[in-house]
């Protein structure tokens, strides 16, 4: 028996209480004396949102003084699942047998609910004969089904939440291959799919979010099109996903921290911008939806960020060599330069150094300079460590810059937060690379930059 992770959110709610913002009333026969949750589906996880025990006739009486989230919801005891179930409304009752739990369902009070539970009847009698079937007439039956769920959705429309969790459920279905399909065939196979991907996601409909449904179909998609697609498309479906959202909704919370998350610590070179984007728009300058404290952690997120996005020009460092002499990025001349931002007792920082002057044969014959800007300052002894660092690591060199006034914001110009921070720059100090990458990355990188000018 699958195991339902419950989190007890509300305890206590099984007595009768007076003014009480929710009443659900369900009796299911052939159970009794036991204690049941209420359990709301959400993403992955499972939350109980109320508890209650039922008497000797299998009557539940789940009540409360708080309107429980509208949507998709289970019926648990311990932790065996007993049925499905959609809360669109705060009153209604449900009435079955546990011999045939949605054959013998009557819903009182919820038309939304009554329509998903005539679903899974309808289903499940469908699917019953699916396995009782000969392999040969199965491709019919399953047909059937299909031809049944087009028929729900259409009958109850997009109003409606059952039929929207249908929908969510139904495979795009793309034009035939050919006969004989090409590699530019599956492209646009795969390209029509990704472009009618959320056709049948209602994201007008707010009560999805708080469904299993919505969540893993968006982290999905995201995933899918982070790698292929420029940061300019992404802008674009973002905006098309978080517009087609109702604008005062946690709907369109929900949606903005999907995108948020994928995009904050993207893999991808250059794809953060979509998250500066979004936070912009739909945070920024859309305070009203938001925590004040959320709003500053990002507005501090974007300032950061902007600074060093991909085509933007890197500040300069104006530092000290290790003679105390004035040395800065803006006084180094080369096609690329790499600048790497440390703490000399970082170990990865340290990883790196060794790593750097391993294959800087490779870069050197590229143009690439190396400027190395240490980020820690302020005591005698932080000048001894980074001394110490250049000799040991034997990074010699490199340019080396120390920061003897105190004077760089490495944190709020550099957005640096973890060490080493890396940049790879072209001759006008244009930054191509943001974050840390492998020797052969960069290479590639500056081919690809080249082949471009050459254009």
């Amino acid at each position: 028996m699958k195991r339902w992770m419950i989190c007890l959110l509300f305890l206590g709610m099984m007595t009768a209480k007076l003014n009480a913002q929710h009443r659900i009333e369900i009796q299911v026969k052939g159970l009794s004396d036991s204690t049941f949750y209420l359990v709301n589906g959400f993403e992955k996880s499972y939350l109980a949102l109320d508890t209650a025990k039922a008497d000797g006739d299998g009557k539940i009486l789940f009540q409360g003084k708080k309107d429980l989230p509208l949507g998709f919801y289970v019926l648990v005891q311990g932790n065996q699942r007993i049925f499905d179930l959609l809360i669109t409304t705060q009153t209604f009752s449900v009435k079955t047998d546990k011999a045939d739990l949605y054959g013998k369902m009557e819903i009182i009070g919820s038309e939304e609910a009554r329509q998903f539970a005539e679903f899974l009847r309808t289903v499940n009698e469908k699917g019953a004969k699916i396995q009782n079937a000969p392999a040969n007439e199965r491709p019919k039956l399953i047909a059937d089904i299909d031809a049944y769920k087009k028929t729900f959705v259409q009958k109850y429309g997009k109003e409606s939440l059952a039929a929207n969790i249908v929908r969510i459920n139904t495979e795009i279905v793309a034009p035939p291959y050919p006969a004989k399909p090409t590699t530019e065939d599956t492209i646009k196979h795969n390209e029509y799919v990704l472009k009618h991907y959320f056709d049948n996601v209602a994201l007008e409909d707010e009560r999805m979010m708080r469904t299993p449904f919505l969540g893993p179909v968006l982290e999905n998609y995201l995933k899918t099109v982070e790698g292929p697609y420029s940061p300019d498309t992404l802008i674009q479906i973002s905006d098309r996903l978080l517009d087609r959202t109702p604008p005062k909704s946690d709907q369109r919370k929900y949606v903005f921290s999907k995108i948020a998350q994928k995009f904050l610590s993207t893999d991808y070179l250059g794809k953060e911008v979509v998250y500066t984007h979004v936070a912009e728009k739909y945070m920024i300058k859309n305070m009203a939806l938001w925590d004040s404290a959320t709003v500053v952690r990002n507005f501090e997120y974007v300032y950061r960020m902007k600074k060093v996005l991909i085509g933007n020009t890197l500040k300069d460092l104006p530092m000290s060599d290790t003679l105390g002499k004035p040395v800065s990025l803006y006084q180094t001349k080369s096609k690329y330069i790499l600048v790497m931002i440390y703490d000399p007792n970082c170990h990865h920082c340290q990883e790196t150094t060794k790593k750097l002057v391993e294959d800087y044969p490779k870069l050197q014959a590229k143009g690439v300079k190396v400027f190395m800007a240490c980020g820690v300052r302020g005591q005698e002894k932080d000048k001894k460590d980074w001394k110490k660092f250049i000799k040991d690591f034997k990074a010699q060199k490199f340019i080396h810059g120390y920061d003897n006034a105190s004077s760089i914001d490495f944190t709020n110009d550099y957005n640096t937060q973890t060490y080493p921070n890396v940049f790879l720059l072209d001759a006008n100090y244009k930054i191509l690379a943001n974050k840390k990458l492998d020797t052969e990355q960069y290479l590639n990188l500056i081919n690809a930059e080249e082949k471009k000018r050459k254009k």
